[in-house]
């Protein structure tokens, strides 16, 4: 029996599903010109960012700092290698997230308002900053399914380490996804309260269906997050919490077609 479809699973991926987030500094060797998977799905076109750490020298700098923004440098920092003080000889030593923030794919630094830096004060920074690859030239990314690969003739050397910026399209489900978990869950509803086909296209059965689904695809989508490469557990749990919701919304619906429990009786006396 047919509760659900692609349709009604497609409508509600459409926002409830978590949003795409940024990730920095995800460590991948690429060796000779084999595809290497960064992440098991796809991610968002163009923004793959591939970087590499040439030099653990840091580079000094001395600026004047803005209201606003101050640029340290033309190419991505190096996270945690910024250090900010009042003078070359770190006479005063100040502290990110305190006294300033930065911004490491800009190299930019932020002073906050409520810090010990101030608008036109002049300080020295050091930094470690990476070097960016051409996509194209030193390498060639698959957006659909989060692989890259260094090409013949580029600068990435073969067994070297380089470090990725991309955002993840959580959202992105293929069809066969899709309808394996709508045969799943009409195969469950229906074994577990309609073996005999008499409620038909009922439309709570329908709704018990859909978010049957969708249990099922934020379940798949856990395990596809904690078996990448990055394996990052808070995103896990944000999909098994929402595997949870659907299941306990399902769970409310099938009890209206579930005949009540029968009591104990009472004895009789022969």
């Amino acid at each position: 029996m047919s509760y659900t479809n692609v349709d009604l699973i497609k409508h509600h991926l459409v926002a409830a599903f978590p949003a795409q987030e940024n990730i920095y500094d995800q460590p991948v060797i690429l060796e000779g010109g084999d595809y290497v998977t960064f992440f098991n799905g796809a991610v968002e076109q163009s923004s793959v960012m591939v970087k590499s750490v040439q030099s653990n020298t840091p580079t000094r700098v001395t600026v004047t700092l803005n209201s606003e923004r101050t640029s340290l440098a033309s190419s991505p920092l190096v996270r945690g290698s910024v250090v900010v003080a009042s003078d070359s000889s770190l006479g005063t030593v100040y502290i990110e997230n305190v006294d300033y923030i930065i911004d490491y794919v800009l190299a930019d630094l932020v002073i906050k308002s409520d810090g010990a830096l101030s608008t036109g004060q002049t300080v020295t920074a050091w930094y470690q900053d990476y070097i960016v690859y051409n996509i194209g030239s030193d390498c060639q990314v698959d957006d659909n399914s989060g692989r890259i690969k260094r090409l013949s003739g580029g600068n990435i050397v073969s067994g070297e380490t380089v470090y990725l910026d991309y955002s993840p399209v959580y959202k992105s489900f293929n069809e066969e996804i899709l309808n394996n978990a709508v045969l799943e869950a009409n195969g469950l509803i229906e074994k577990e309260v309609d073996p005999e086909g008499q409620f038909g296209a009922d439309s709570v059965l329908q709704a018990c269906a859909t978010y049957r689904a969708l249990e099922i695809i934020c379940r798949t989508s856990a395990a596809r997050e904690l078996s990448s490469l990055r394996g990052q557990d808070r995103t896990a749990d944000a999909w098994m919490k929402l595997a949870e919701v659907y299941a306990a919304r399902s769970e409310q619906l099938l009890r209206l077609f579930r005949p009540p429990l029968a009591g104990p009786t009472a004895p009789v006396h022969s």
